[in-house]
């Protein structure tokens, strides 16, 4: 291998990390607090992409704006998700709700399809040209990809901290006890389904500079942050963390080796990993459905 591309594969990794933290995380907490497996997360990354482009290209505005718009539309549309359909179906079983889920992705997706078709969009590099670093050259792109993905877990997790995190934190451990303690759970549960998809429609904005947006963007993401979900430890938000950025430096280095076996590969590895602990990483052992 050349050492001299070993820190722009490392630097690859660590965007690809950064992006699936985000969106694992949103997993991961609707998860942990609601109890639902949010199969349409990927969508919202997709949307999230979309509408950055579209406020930046077609409204003008700058980038940091397009960044918070996507945050609350996709954090908004989450919310309304929530409030129409999963606070119903939650009371008839677990698996109806991720059915519904299922179906609200795929309607997404279609609807992305028929509006765009095969066609890619793309946005103008936000902060053109190159960074040398020690003879290293790095896109200054991907840089704000990363700082950015930074920025927003560092958010999440003062965020956390707050009142309404520490209720949601106490709703995933138990919510009969949280409802004792005078939690909302109604209120907590649309707070955790609007920042969860929120963080994925920041990670589809993110990227949007770097990444070309396609209608089939949100499918391939959402299977990729599942992996990281189940290498972290389901319902483990530190579990997600870890594993989102192993999973991106090995895909990383994987596709440079292997190419497009690269995907592959790291289906394997997760398959082993999960063969000898089958909690993730952290041992975060599986919710049991209607529970």
């Amino acid at each position: 291998m050349d050492l001299s591309l070993f820190p722009q594969i490392l630097l690859n990794g660590l965007m690809i990390g950064g992006i699936y933290a985000l969106i694992a995380s949103g997993f991961t907490l609707i998860l942990g607090v609601i109890q639902v497996f949010n199969f349409a997360q990927g969508q919202f990354y997709m949307l999230g992409a979309f509408i950055a482009i579209a406020v930046v290209t077609n409204l003008g505005l700058p980038y940091p704006v397009a960044i918070i718009v996507a945050l609350l539309a996709t954090a908004i549309l989450g919310a309304l998700l929530y409030f129409a359909v999963i606070q119903w179906t939650t009371r008839s079983g677990f698996f109806n709700t991720m059915l519904v889920t299922v179906a609200f992705g795929t309607i997404v997706a279609q609807t992305a399809m028929l509006s765009f078709g095969s066609r890619e969009a793309v946005l103008p590099p936000v902060v053109p040209g190159t960074l040398s670093l020690g003879g290293v050259t790095i896109p200054n792109g991907k840089l704000v990809v990363i700082a950015g993905a930074v920025v927003v877990m560092a958010a999440l997790h003062f965020f956390m901290k707050t009142r309404i995190g520490v209720s949601m934190l106490a709703a995933s451990e138990n919510r009969d006890v949280a409802s004792l303690q005078g939690i909302n759970p109604k209120r907590v549960f649309w707070i955790t389904m609007a920042v969860g998809c929120g963080l994925c429609g920041v990670a589809g904005a993110l990227v949007a500079p770097v990444l070309a947006a396609s209608g089939t963007m949100g499918s391939t993401i959402f299977i990729k942050a599942l992996l990281v979900v189940l290498v972290g430890g389901t319902g483990s938000m530190s579990g997600a963390l870890l594993a989102a950025f192993v999973v991106g430096i090995a895909e990383s280095f994987a596709f440079h080796f292997v190419g497009h076996l690269g995907l592959l590969v790291i289906f394997v590895l997760v398959a082993i990993l999960i063969f000898f602990r089958p909690g993730g990483l952290l041992g975060k052992p599986l919710p049991v459905p209607g529970e």
